[in-house]
């Protein structure tokens, strides 16, 4: 009768022991979707400011070069003879 119980305890701890190898893995593979999914959440909006600001700030250049020269960036007037 002994020998039965210790082969039941033996094979509970082996179930027991692939149950919680199977809740471990699982525990990590919902663990990893989440973690990816807060950065896929957080860099959308980052990369879509970052985009906004570098655009913002190229206008202010563009235009504050236009402020400083503003002929450098004027087109070449047609010579009067050529306006026909």
């Amino acid at each position: 009768m002994n020998a039965a119980l210790l082969v039941e305890a033996i094979d509970t701890v082996r179930t027991l022991g692939w149950a919680l190898a199977v809740w471990i893995v699982l525990l990590a593979i919902t663990v990893t979707l989440a973690a990816y999914t807060v950065v896929a959440e957080v860099a959308w909006p980052c990369n879509a400011a970052r985009d906004a600001l570098s655009g913002a700030l190229s206008a202010s250049r563009a235009l504050r070069a236009l402020r400083d020269r503003p002929d450098r960036y004027r087109p070449q007037q047609r010579p009067l003879w050529a306006a026909a």
